[in-house]
């Protein structure tokens, strides 16, 4: 086991979480590796771009970082590990510095005279390859592994080349085979959405993050010549998602439709790109917020129906004897039924409702105390200050003094 194996695991660990691909190859390893995820197979009719490719990385010296371009403006990083019996390979790529648009795939194709009936392929193919809108970032992590390995920077080299394939000459790819990779690009698509919702269902938002860095990174198909507009079609795609989503879990349609529509309307106010990874990443974080706050999967629906109308009502009479009316239920039936589905008593929920709303006022508004209390369904200020230092271990006074200060 080398030195820098924990440093090499580390780095592909980060990368891996941009959708990177790397792998670390001996020189057996490298005849199974697939350069271009299979795409020069499909498309060209000789091996020459893969053996050319072979060739540059068998050839590759140590203490050497290479950092590589294919005809197909796709990047490649390759590096020979130092202090092995025989050749070792780190390879990253391929990824893509800039946006494979329209207009990008047009002019590759006619770059490479590949047949215009060809275009819908290529597309595919570059929706797979990772964007890396930070390369620099990206390339410095890569030296910042090298500079470990090697130990210290001063000890490597890094090389630049243009050509990492040559150029393809014969297309003979057929349109069965473009509609498989355009089906199973679309199932693919499907898993990774399914999983993304199922994460936002659980309110776990952890799992979102590291789930939408690799989604972030893969260009989506721009259907209009207005990016913008896509982007904005794409996101009020993703709000309806991430609405049944969080719908699934039994969240209040009442919740559901606020955050929605306010999502709607900031989606409609972006005006450029740069903005829609921030809103994506906020919409995520809020719906994981929502399901964990309001989530009723797993309750009866008498519980679910309790439940929706004290977070609804909290100024109301929230009693049990009023519930139970509200519900036509006996009290000791909903106080018994309430305990064992929620493990807390109805009193107890009620008043932890109620100091979450206080909490959030005191966050967010420059309300008097007195005023906070009535908004939250406690009119006795002595009653409220109590029951909030109990939930808060310090009194509203002392908590929006502590806030200030922060």
């Amino acid at each position: 086991m080398a030195s820098y194996d924990s440093v090499l695991k580390f780095t592909q660990k980060v990368l891996k979480n941009f959708n990177f691909h790397s792998s670390i190859l001996t020189e057996d390893e490298l005849e199974s590796l697939d350069l271009d995820l299979g795409l020069r197979k499909k498309i060209a009719a000789d091996s020459t771009s893969r053996d050319n490719a072979l060739h540059f990385i068998r050839n590759s010296r140590e203490h050497v970082m290479y950092f590589s371009k294919d005809c197909f403006n796709c990047h490649h990083t390759v590096m020979r590990l130092p202090g092995t019996d025989s050749p070792v390979y780190f390879i990253a790529g391929p990824y893509l510095q800039h946006r494979a648009d329209k207009k990008f795939i047009l002019q590759m194709q006619q770059k490479l005279s590949i047949p215009a009936k060809y275009s819908g392929f290529l597309k595919q193919y570059y929706e797979l390859i990772p964007f890396i809108n930070h390369a620099d970032d990206a390339r410095t992590i890569l030296l910042l592994m090298a500079a470990e390995i090697f130990g210290g920077a001063e000890k490597f080299s890094v090389e630049y080349c243009d050509m990492f394939m040559d150029e393809i000459t014969n297309v003979y790819y057929g349109q069965a085979q473009v509609n498989l990779e355009n089906r199973e690009l679309i199932e693919e698509r499907y898993r990774a959405e399914q999983e993304m919702m199922q994460a936002v269902a659980t309110g776990n938002y952890k799992k979102v993050e590291l789930l939408a860095a690799g989604e972030m990174s893969v260009s989506l198909e721009q259907r209009l010549s207005n990016r913008i507009r896509d982007s904005k079609n794409y996101l009020i795609i993703f709000n309806t998602l991430l609405r049944k989503a969080a719908e699934f879990r039994g969240v209040h349609p009442l919740y559901l439709d606020e955050l929605s529509s306010k999502f709607a309307r900031e989606i409609e106010a972006i005006t450029s790109e740069d903005e829609d990874g921030r809103l994506k990443r906020e919409m995520m974080r809020k719906y994981c917020l929502l399901v964990k706050s309001h989530s009723l999967k797993g309750y009866s629906p008498i519980i679910q129906n309790v439940i929706n109308h004290i977070c609804l009502y909290l100024t109301d009479d929230l009693s049990l004897k009023a519930l139970a009316e509200e519900f036509s239920i006996s009290p000791s039936y909903l106080s018994s039924l309430f305990k064992k589905e929620t493990g807390s008593t109805l009193t107890d929920f009620v008043n932890k409702k109620r100091i979450e709303n206080a909490v959030f006022l005191l966050n967010s508004t420059d309300l008097q105390i007195q005023s906070i209390a009535a908004a939250s369904g406690v009119a006795d200020l002595n009653y409220f200050t109590r029951l909030f230092k109990r939930n808060m271990g310090r009194t509203p006074s002392e908590y929006r003094e502590m806030i200030h200060q922060k």
